[in-house]
């Protein structure tokens, strides 16, 4: 149904798994892990999924980061899990067949034999590739607005995220895929700003949009900063979670309840928590519904 794409940065992680441990995670809810940190909390990740049952499909051939050498692709080839390959070369000419394929460069897969193809394809809305492209497809958008510095988002706080989980299937895609709160380009770094920020996913009428919470920059502290985050935040918290607090908002709720600021890397991990825990009580409640 719904297939997040993450590249496997730590606190994206730690947030699949604090949701998972707690049971909010949806099994509606498939995670695609590009790994580009060989890192603890990737191990944990996959530890915990697997003893959880918990679905999710781990890219054997990543782009960027630790496991671009042969003992790297080596060690993900071994791992017994669903497997994911970004398709970089005609599919006709690998070795084994993975349980998803994942087009990003349009070219090989334009150069790809599709006819006699059984696995789901994960695929950005390319007219070119839509019509090449055989078998159940999944589709892919870049729906987060990423701009260089925080504080260009004062320009447009508030704004449509996605309505994907309405339509995806008229469109005749079995599911939907985004970067959560990122982008499809891989970054390591943001550019350095003197404001602190939270992008937080709500729902109205159904509908997904996005809120850029902004700091001022005369806040002499970041925790001076977080601070007055978070009092827009509190006005906010009805329309972000509904009638039950989501973990990720309760997470920065304690950071301000210990007078403390949690650091930039826990509040991504708040924010991709929120985003999972909204989708996964839309899908759920959404299928109570049809099963009806």
């Amino acid at each position: 149904m719904y297939y997040p794409y993450f590249r496997g940065k730590q606190f994206d992680l730690f947030a699949l798994t604090t949701l998972v441990e707690q049971k909010r995670l949806s099994s509606q809810i498939l995670p695609i892990i590009e790994p580009v940190k060989n890192s603890n909390a990737l191990k944990k990740f996959i530890h915990l999924f697997q003893k959880e049952n918990q679905p999710f499909y781990l890219i054997q051939n990543p782009q960027a980061g630790d496991f671009l050498t042969e003992d790297g692709l080596l060690y993900l080839n071994a791992l017994s899990l669903k497997k994911a390959v970004i398709v970089e070369q005609p599919i006709e000419t690998l070795s084994e067949e993975p349980e998803l394929f994942v087009i990003g460069n349009s070219t090989p897969a334009l150069e790809s034999d599709w006819q006699a193809n059984q696995t789901k394809v994960l695929i950005p809305k390319e007219f070119r590739l839509l019509q090449k492209v055989k078998g159940e497809k999944i589709l892919s958008q870049d729906v987060f607005t990423r701009l260089p510095k925080s504080s260009f988002y004062q320009e447009c706080q508030d704004e449509f995220f996605s309505d994907t989980h309405l339509t995806f299937q008229k469109s005749g895609f079995i599911g939907f895929s985004d970067f959560s709160i990122d982008s499809r380009v891989y970054y390591e770094h943001s550019y350095p700003s003197k404001h602190l920020s939270l992008h937080l996913v709500y729902f109205d009428s159904n509908q997904l949009r996005i809120h850029h919470f902004i700091s001022g920059e005369d806040s002499p502290t970041q925790k001076d900063k977080f601070f007055e985050l978070m009092n827009a935040i509190n006005d906010w918290t009805d329309k972000l979670c509904g009638k039950e607090m989501t973990l990720g908002i309760e997470l920065l709720l304690e950071a301000v309840a210990k007078n403390k600021f949690p650091g930039m890397g826990v509040m991504r991990k708040a924010a991709v928590m929120h985003h999972m825990e909204l989708m996964s009580r839309y899908l759920d409640k959404t299928n109570q519904v049809n099963k009806k």
